[in-house]
This record gives C-alpha cells, sequence and structure tokens, in this order.
C-alpha cells in the first residue's frame, strides 16, 4: 500500500484543519491561488518570448518606461492589470489579445 495521498485527501485534509474558515472565504483563497497560479505561467510566457527575440530585461523596462526591477517583477508573475501586459506585449513587438468563453459562446478584443 502507497504512503502517498491523492491530492483530493490532501485538500480535503487541509480544509479540515482549518475549520474556522468559512466556505466563502475558502473559495475566495482558492480562487486567488489559481489567479496566482495563471499570473505566473503568463510571466513565464512573456519570459519566453522575450528571450527568443534576444532582448534584455533592461531593454525592455527602457521601451515600457519603467524599472529594470518592474520587469523582474513582470515576468515573475506580479502582473496587476491588463494595461501592464499590453504596455509589455508591445514592447515586444507584439499584441495583447483578451478572449472571455462562457461554454460554447467567446468573445475577444484587441
Amino acid at each position: 500500500m502507497s504512503q502517498y495521498s491523492s491530492w483530493a485527501a490532501v485538500k480535503r485534509r487541509i480544509r479540515e484543519n482549518q475549520p474556522e474558515v468559512s466556505d466563502t472565504e475558502w473559495e475566495s483563497r482558492q480562487q486567488a491561488a489559481r489567479t496566482a497560479a495563471e499570473a505566473y505561467v503568463v510571466g513565464h510566457h512573456l519570459r519566453e518570448i522575450r528571450e527568443e527575440q534576444g532582448l534584455t530585461q533592461a531593454q525592455v523596462a527602457e521601451s515600457m518606461g519603467i524599472s529594470h526591477a518592474r520587469v523582474s517583477q513582470i515576468e515573475r508573475g506580479e502582473i496587476h492589470n491588463l494595461e501592464t501586459m499590453r504596455a509589455y506585449a508591445e514592447a515586444l513587438g507584439a499584441r495583447l489579445a483578451v478572449t472571455i468563453e462562457y461554454g460554447a459562446r467567446s468573445a475577444g478584443a484587441a
């Protein structure tokens, strides 16, 4: 028998050990974790594109009019709004496209 637990069992134990947290707060925490993970992935992809183009963080920072440190933060997933993503995309010579999907329907904007 395996000494490892399933992910579902781990999550259930964590939830059981925090009975003082309401279901609403629990869902809010889960959504925040999902959002942070998505931002991390986007930042990683932005870094990959920058590197493929042979650009340094300093060059992107200069193009965007921000600090080198802020570019590093963006690439680590510290992205707070679409305008930041749009400006970063433009610095790479790209464009930002946003798509909202709901069931079989989708709406996009560039």
